[in-house]
């Protein structure tokens, strides 16, 4: 899936370019507030009284540019600083943990305009965790200190994105965008449980898992803005 999803994404980029000229170039800052999740099977299995998740949140910030090759048709690229959370308790509250994540995020998505602004967006995403820490809270724990568990994590993860949105024309080709976004990972993020114990361990597998290994998937789901400069014929204009 990964394979295919990367073939025709370079398919329609190498179209797009060999058959059309450039119409327009935008340019801007974007950021967005997400619901995250990191989803593991050991832990959607356990029972609720040891662990569970709690619905958790993250935010992403950064540069935006992208070039149309049609009035329809173009391919933005962002650059932007992120973290990722999951939280859990469980079903009686006695404690509260965390896994968080800060990450550099890299999409590249092929976008689909009309004449109104609003637009479609599809594409992929790499990100390189920076940092990945874990902490816990209960009754028996006065003080929550924070662990790092970058070597349990994955140090990087390949997303696939899928968004909606418009550009809303604001003055001398600025735009005000507005859109939702959604990422799932398409590779293992790896990481901890919600007590922190690692899920790559063979020992820890063994003891608590039955030996067996369940890849962890990061999501996210957000709305997203930006102020964005447009240069040259673009859909809308």
């Amino acid at each position: 899936m990964k394979k295919a999803l990367f073939i025709i994404l370079a398919s329609i980029l190498t179209v797009s370019f060999n058959d059309a000229r450039a119409q327009g170039l935008q340019a801007g800052i974007k950021g967005s507030l997400n619901s995250t999740w990191l989803l593991n099977k050991h832990v959607s299995d356990a029972p609720d009284i040891t662990q569970n998740y709690l619905p958790s949140f993250g935010e992403s910030y950064g540069f935006s540019g992208a070039i149309f090759f049609t009035k329809k048709l173009g391919v933005e690229m962002n650059f932007l600083m992120a973290t990722h959370s999951q939280k859990y308790t469980n079903e009686d509250e006695d404690y509260e943990s965390e896994t968080y994540l800060r990450k550099l995020d890299f999409p590249i998505l092929l976008k689909l305009r009309s004449k109104t602004g609003a637009y479609v967006e599809l594409g992929v995403q790499y990100s390189t965790f920076t940092s990945a820490e874990y902490k816990i809270s209960s009754d028996s724990i006065q003080s929550s200190s924070i662990e790092d568990i970058r070597n349990a994590t994955s140090k990087y993860s390949v997303d696939a994105m899928f968004g909606v949105g418009v550009d809303i024309p604001l003055f001398a080709g600025f735009d005000f965008t507005a859109a939702l976004r959604f990422t799932g990972s398409l590779t293992d993020v790896k990481g901890v449980d919600a007590l922190g114990k690692d899920l790559s361990n063979d020992l820890i597998l063994l003891s608590d898992y039955n030996g067996e290994y369940e890849e962890t998937r990061s999501l996210a789901g957000g709305f997203l803005v930006g102020i964005t400069y447009s240069i040259g014929r673009i859909a809308g204009e």
